[in-house]
């Protein structure tokens, strides 16, 4: 479970489609303050899940956010109104799942015979 899953299930509790909340409501909520960058910057509460947790956990639960006003401390979240969007890939390479296909039998297992340079003492390249 991530740290910020307490914020989407109280969204989840409340009614309605668009829910304005405050900074320091969505701090009491999680149990914890909202680091400097929620403050300083409007990317923090983008849309985009990689590599953003805080992002990943409302999305999961299908919600956006809708406006942020940083002077206000203030952020606007919306429910979609479909399904909740897939969950992103947790690894970096999840962008190249599929793209390498091994043949039928082929055991990536079997040691090939071959001998690396490291293993003989050599350099690369000697």
């Amino acid at each position: 479970m991530s740290k910020y899953e307490p914020l989407p299930q109280f969204l989840g509790s409340v009614g309605g489609t668009l829910h304005r909340m405050s900074f320091k409501e969505i701090e009491r909520i999680l149990g914890f303050k909202l680091p400097k960058s929620a403050y300083e910057h409007e990317a923090w509460w983008s849309n985009n899940a990689t590599g953003h947790s805080h992002a990943r956990a409302w999305m999961k639960f299908g919600w956006r956010t809708e406006s942020v006003d940083l002077a206000e401390r203030k952020v606007t979240f919306q429910r979609s109104v479909s399904s909740p969007p897939p969950s992103p890939k947790t690894d970096p390479w999840g962008c190249m799942a599929g793209t390498v296909t091994f043949m039928p039998g082929v055991d990536l297992t079997k040691p090939t015979g071959e001998r690396w340079n490291a293993e003989e003492g050599r350099l690369l390249n000697e």
